[in-house]
């Protein structure tokens, strides 16, 4: 079983869904601190006006600790930010040949009275993935009771829930080769491996192109086939590599 652990980010870019299309079983990892200006409540959508190239959508968060988990941050309830993302994804509306069809996917993903900001991205990750054709499973590891032992360093929490789950092959973004004991996953029988996203351009209806932008962007401009032709576009690296 291939093995895959990310934390649940607000409408990711391409390279997360091509990891979460690569692997067997997906576990959203939200028992772990919640680092502010990441990706987990906010992305990049296109900027209307293209000198400024790209714009935040963001999921507003209720009052919280410094040190508190995703999984217990909650959504600010007295702001209407649909509004506000919406009213931001209105800019592709004269461009973008598949508007009608993403925009309506938005709302489904917004209607719900979920708060919890990790149960909210991950239900919109599952979403997404049913969307463009992904069946992988996605687990919430805050609600399996894994049994994982003592954590030495930052690159053993993936070891252990490969482990516990019995996968025989973890797959990682390459972006985060330098944290793994690859001599950890080589002894425990697991093999460790790494994938590296193809960004390939696609048209945005303007001049250039603006890269990693959110799987929104993705979706407004390319049909379901030509999506799953940008999912299949990334490479495997072993640890050897």
């Amino acid at each position: 079983m291939k093995l895959g652990i990310m934390q649940p980010y607000f409408f990711p870019y391409i390279g997360y869904f091509q990891l979460l299309d690569t692997v067997d079983l997906w576990i959203a990892f939200d028992d772990t601190q919640f680092i502010d200006k990441g990706w987990i409540n906010r992305n990049r959508i296109l900027h209307p006006e293209p000198a400024k190239e790209w714009q935040f959508i963001t999921l507003p968060l209720a009052k919280r600790g410094q040190f508190d988990k995703i999984r217990d941050i909650r959504i600010k309830s007295d702001f209407d930010w649909h509004a506000q993302i919406l009213g931001k994804l209105t800019a592709y509306k004269k461009k973008a040949p598949y508007y009608k069809q993403t925009i309506d996917f938005v709302h489904s993903c917004f209607d719900t009275h979920e708060n919890n900001l990790a149960r909210f991205v991950i239900r919109s990750l599952k979403m997404t993935s049913e969307c463009i054709g992904i069946q992988t499973p996605i687990e919430i590891q805050s609600d399996m009771d894994l049994k994982l032992g003592k954590i030495e360093h930052p690159g053993q929490w993936a070891l252990r829930i490969s482990q516990a789950v019995g996968a025989g092959e973890y797959i990682n973004p390459l972006g985060g080769i330098d944290i793994f004991n690859r001599k950890e996953f080589e002894s425990a029988g697991v093999k460790l491996t790494f994938l590296q996203p193809m960004l390939a351009p696609y048209s945005q209806r303007r001049d250039g192109f603006v890269s990693g932008l959110s799987i929104i962007d993705v979706m407004m401009f390319n049909s379901p086939e030509a999506l799953r032709e940008l999912l299949n576009g990334y490479c495997l690296l072993g640890a050897s590599t």
